[in-house]
């Protein structure tokens, strides 16, 4: 029940409201930067750091008693 005219109008104005919803959501930054980091990003990075921390202590500490023995070894030697 329109006119050439209004039914033109219409769809222009319809897909000009398409268009913005599409800029709308490709404006949502598919790329996070550093500063973007969620707080879950940032537990899951301190998580990480503090895992390889563990595994250079423990690494460090199962040496611990052949370094004791050989320390022992050595000094019983020497007197």
């Amino acid at each position: 029940m329109k006119t050439p005219k209004e039914a033109m109008d219409l769809i222009e104005n319809m897909a000009a409201s398409d268009i913005a919803i599409l800029r709308d959501r490709a404006h949502t930054p598919t790329k996070k930067s550093l500063l973007e980091l969620t707080s879950q990003d940032a537990l899951l990075a301190q998580n990480k750091l503090l895992s390889k921390q563990l595994e250079a202590l423990t690494e460090t500490l199962s040496k611990l008693p052949t370094q004791i023995h050989f320390a022992h070894t050595s000094h019983a030697s020497v007197l």
